[in-house]
C-alpha cells in the first residue's frame, strides 16, 4: 500500500484526557472497594512529579491487596468501561481532528508509550478509540522509533499494526503529534513534528525538555488543526 502522508498520534495528554480517565477510575475504585481517591492520587502525583510514568494497574493491584479486597482488576475494568460511556474523555478538538482525518480519508494511527500494555489498550476502549489502530511502545523517544521506519530511498514503512487493513504502508512523509518534548528526540528528516502544548502549558516534568529545531509548538489540538489543515 502507498499514501502521501501518515499521521502518528500520541494518546496520553495529547488527544486523550488522561487525567479524566484517572478521575473516573478513582470514582469506580471508591464505589466498588471503598478505596478513597486521595490514596490513589497521592501515589500518582509523587511518581509523575519525578518525571516517571505511573503504572496504573500495578498500583490498583497493590491498593486492592492492602485493602484486603476481593474485587478483581477485571471487575474494575468492566465498571470503568461502562461508566466512561457517559463521559467525554478526549481532549478539546481531538474528536474534530479525527473527523477531519476520516473525512479526508487520511491514514493515521496511535502510538502510545506505556510501561504496561494491559493499561494502554483499555484506555483506548474507555475513550472510544478502539477503531483507531494502536501501537504500544516502551521507547520514550518515539523519534528513534520512527527512524526505524525510514528506508534507503527516504520513504517510511508504517508497520501493519497501524494500518486498518493490517498491511505495511509506504509513505514519503509522516506527521507526528505528541505532548512530550522527549518523544521528538531522534526525529528523522521527513517527519513533521507537532508539539502539542496544553492551553495552560505542559507542566509535568516528563513533558519538559528541548525540542529539535524541526518541531513546531502549537497550543492544543485546535492549534494542530490550524497548522496542518488551516482550519
Amino acid at each position: 500500500m502507498a499514501a502521501d502522508t501518515f499521521y502518528v498520534l500520541d494518546f496520553d495528554r495529547c488527544i486523550g484526557d488522561t487525567d479524566g480517565v484517572q478521575t473516573v477510575l478513582e470514582e469506580v475504585l471508591k464505589e466498588e472497594t471503598g478505596i478513597l481517591p486521595d490514596t490513589f492520587r497521592s501515589a500518582r502525583t509523587r511518581i509523575e512529579s519525578e518525571g516517571k510514568t505511573f503504572d496504573t494497574i500495578r498500583h490498583v493491584h497493590m491498593l486492592l491487596e492492602e485493602a484486603g479486597s476481593s474485587v478483581t482488576w477485571e471487575h474494575i475494568r468492566e465498571r470503568l468501561i461502562e461508566r466512561a460511556k457517559s463521559v467525554n474523555l478526549l481532549l478539546p478538538q481531538a474528536r474534530e481532528l479525527l473527523q477531519i482525518l476520516n473525512d479526508r480519508q487520511l491514514h493515521y494511527g496511535i502510538i502510545t508509550y506505556g510501561v504496561e500494555e494491559a493499561w494502554q489498550l483499555p484506555k483506548l476502549e474507555i475513550t472510544g478509540l478502539l477503531e483507531v489502530p494502536p501501537l504500544v511502545t516502551h521507547i520514550e523517544e518515539k523519534g528513534k522509533l520512527l527512524t526505524g521506519w525510514k528506508q534507503p530511498d527516504g520513504t517510511f514503512i508504517v508497520p501493519p499494526a497501524l494500518s486498518k487493513e493490517f498491511l505495511p504502508l509506504n509513505v514519503p512523509r509522516l506527521v507526528f503529534l505528541d505532548d512530550k518534548a522527549k518523544s521528538f528526540w531522534g526525529i528523522p528528516e521527513g517527519v513533521e513534528g507537532v508539539h502539542v502544548v496544553a492551553p495552560g502549558g505542559n507542566k509535568l516534568p516528563a513533558q519538559q525538555g528541548e525540542l529539535p529545531p524541526s518541531v513546531s509548538d502549537v497550543v492544543g489540538i485546535a492549534g494542530a488543526i490550524a497548522l496542518l489543515f488551516g482550519e
